[in-house]
């Protein structure tokens, strides 16, 4: 007899975009073509976890539109090791009218945006901020579309992506409810002074990517960039194929760390039996336990 693990096969529905749109306007589709890109196999996507350097953006914008509407606030923080090294946010001046919605989502008004820099004053201090970095947002394509957009105004050739998606990540990684940034923070207790603005968006991003790092253990940029729950495909990290890999057919168990859609973390120690991808076929140790198969993808620390 064989048993597979509870929730493995259950569905997880897509959180929805939560950007205000302009009055009786439809919000346009979006799609993540620049964050879903494969990145390429070299720095900063190759260089040990410990010592790459994390990006963490956020944006606030006049409407949902990037052919329209304008970024109207941006923070960026530089994170290393799971430390904030450099910040910067500035709110950001546009002749572009503020829609209602939007406006009482995130609170900026015309006024508060007296005084304010352009895109094009600020561009070249944020490509520094991206410089030589993993972009790191929450489910936040839209934030690219407006990003590439305003770089390309200013003359810029910067973009943002290939970059990491904390909303992906947490599906993968956490058990929430939500996962809605609010939702996901007020459950880990990291609730910033004010939703929807962007420097302190970025404050509650942080806390959120160094849990998802704790649960996930990568070895670098890349090994998370491997995990694409939600996505309608199945991909197996790497690291975690190759420790199955290696103690296939050993007589030693090993501890597996995994978790199933619907279900906190769960703690397996087995023998693997065989592994063919995306499954894996595991002896749990205990007499009473039979046989069970894994769908390796939710696996998310392996260790001897």
């Amino acid at each position: 007899m064989t048993a597979r693990v509870d929730g493995m096969h259950t569905n997880i529905v897509r959180d929805s975009i939560t950007k205000a749109p302009r009055d009786g306007r439809r919000a346009p589709a979006v799609t993540d073509a620049n964050l879903s890109t494969e990145p390429p196999l070299e720095a900063p996507w190759t260089v040990p976890f410990a010592e790459c350097v994390f990006a963490l953006v956020d944006c606030e914008m006049t409407g949902l539109d990037p052919n329209l509407d304008a970024l109207l606030e941006v923070a960026v923080a530089r994170v290393v090791g799971g430390v904030v090294v450099e910040r910067f946010a500035t709110l950001l001046q546009t002749d572009v009218p503020i829609a209602a919605a939007a406006g009482a989502l995130h609170g900026i008004d015309g006024a508060a945006l007296v005084g304010a820099p352009m895109f094009a004053d600020v561009a070249v201090r944020l490509e520094a901020m991206l410089a030589g970095a993993v972009p790191v947002m929450h489910g936040t394509d839209l934030d690219v579309r407006f990003l590439d957009r305003a770089f390309a105004a200013a003359g810029s050739t910067r973009r943002v992506g290939p970059g990491l998606d904390t909303l992906r990540l947490a599906r993968r990684a956490l058990h929430s409810r939500r996962y809605s940034l609010s939702s996901l923070c007020a459950s880990l207790d990291l609730a910033p002074v004010r939703w929807h603005r962007a420097a302190e968006d970025v404050r509650a991003l942080h806390g959120l990517f160094n849990r998802i790092c704790e649960s996930l253990a990568p070895v670098n940029a890349l090994d998370l960039w491997q995990v694409r729950a939600a996505e309608g495909r199945v991909l197996v990290r790497d690291v975690i194929a190759g420790a199955l890999v290696a103690a296939m057919g050993s007589s030693r168990p090993v501890r597996l760390v995994f978790r199933t859609p619907g279900h906190a973390e769960r703690e397996m120690v087995a023998r693997v039996l065989w592994f063919r991808a995306p499954h894996v076929g595991l002896a749990p140790v205990g007499t009473a336990l039979v046989p069970a198969i894994l769908r390796a993808d939710r696996v998310l620390r392996v260790s001897g």
